[in-house]
């Protein structure tokens, strides 16, 4: 595995090229929306809506250590250097014909430690565009859009034969579909950003998230990422009793999760804080890191290498726990949000402005 250097100082990133702000890309989209355009600022973003959620869910896995839970001492010195999170904003600007007009705006950055200051590294990548159905605003309204200056998507979906070409779309349907293709816009940037620290850094990056089709995370790779909610549990029975009763200070066995159409991931649940009133997802994180390949082939698998597996774990474990302090309240997820990544996402608001 790849050991910390001490920190150098960054060069100063560039300022991000943000794309036209919200104001003005409401400006250009008066003559086409009319009386209808709501006021960006005054607008909940469509993810405060919280139209969907995925079900919570246990799913099974593959262990890759036995044995009951482990203690961990706190590290004594920082391991971490970088912390790397996106965000997203959505917001319902209008209808056109009945149709959602939703504008998107996606950022992500990372803040690295310097002297006990976090600063920015690269620049944060940022990107606004438009999201509206084509097929149901019609060619003239789309082509006043597409005039704004403002990048735009087609949320129509691809023509199957299945269905009459002219049956409408329920205007939550298109919202939904728009909230997906902006999550995805989202992660592309956080990998963009994994692969460029991955190539450069040999010092370690705290990845807000999982590795989902993170190419560029190999098990040679100074990043790890960290699951902070909980909607799929993994492991049988017995192993998540073991979880859920973890102290804090504690982690679970690792296990191998198979996240398809992704590869699999090496992952282990570490308990941040006792949990409050006996919540047991309180202070509950899901490490996520690129497996070793030895790990995966039981006929080239050595007890010396899972040793060394297990050392690695234990040394990531006592790494994250360091970052508790200082807490990032008064945020509310303060129990499992760590104070870096809380800072760079109060660090890309600031970037993308209202």
């Amino acid at each position: 595995m790849i050991a910390a250097e001490p920190a150098a100082m960054p060069a100063a990133a560039p300022p991000a090229a943000v794309p036209p702000s919200l104001r003005v890309a409401l400006r250009a989209l008066r003559p086409v929306l009319g009386d209808g355009l709501r006021v960006g600022e005054d607008t909940p973003t469509l993810e405060h809506l919280a139209m969907r959620a995925d079900p919570p869910a246990v799913a099974g896995c593959l262990a890759l250590e036995s044995g009951a839970s482990r203690r961990l001492p706190v590290a004594a010195a920082p391991l971490i250097a970088g912390f790397l999170d996106g965000i997203q904003r959505s917001r319902l600007v209008g209808h056109v014909h009945g149709t959602p007009v939703v504008l998107a705006t996606v950022a992500a950055a990372i803040r690295v430690r310097h002297e006990r200051q976090l600063q920015a590294w690269a620049t944060p990548l940022v990107e606004r565009r438009l999201f509206v159905s084509r097929r149901a605003v019609g060619e003239a309204a789309w082509a006043a859009v597409d005039a704004s200056g403002v990048p735009i998507t087609d949320l129509s979906p691809p023509e199957t034969g299945s269905e009459p070409a002219d049956l409408p779309e329920h205007p939550h349907l298109l919202r939904a579909r728009a909230l997906d293709q902006v999550a995805l816009d989202r992660e592309r940037l956080e990998r963009q950003l994994a692969a460029q620290w991955c190539a450069t850094e040999s010092r370690w990056l705290w990845i807000d998230g999982g590795l989902a089709g993170n190419l560029a995370i190999t098990a040679a790779a100074p990043a790890f990422g960290v699951v902070k909610s909980h909607a799929t549990l993994y492991g049988d029975a017995a192993a998540l009793r073991m979880v859920l009763a973890l102290r804090e200070g504690e982690r679970s066995p690792a296990f191998l999760v198979g996240h398809r159409p992704r590869r699999a991931v090496a992952s282990w649940y570490l308990r941040l804080r006792d949990a409050a009133h006996g919540d047991p997802l309180f202070g509950l994180v899901r490490v996520e890191i690129a497996p070793p390949a030895t790990l995966l082939d039981p006929e080239i698998a050595t007890a010396d290498g899972r040793e060394a597996f297990t050392l690695h774990v234990d040394r990531l474990s006592s790494a994250i726990l360091l970052e508790r302090a200082p807490i990032s309240l008064p945020d509310a997820r303060w129990d499992t949000l760590t104070y870096g990544v809380h800072a760079c996402e109060r660090y890309l608001q600031a970037v993308i402005g209202s």
